[in-house]
């Protein structure tokens, strides 16, 4: 199948006050042509984030 989107090793960081958040650290994902995908988590997990980088 074709590759669509691919990301690899994302990171993001926030700093906010004196400290650095975390919100993305390591992350991978390949989606080839015709899968369907989700992206679940709980509040503040960095779903948004991952989709707005």
């Amino acid at each position: 199948m074709k590759e669509v989107i691919r990301l690899d090793n994302i990171r993001r960081d926030f700093v906010v006050g004196d400290e650095v958040v975390h919100a993305l650290r390591g992350i991978s994902l390949t989606i080839t042509e015709g899968e369907f995908v989700t992206i679940m988590g709980t509040s503040g997990s960095g779903k948004s984030t991952l989709l707005n980088t």
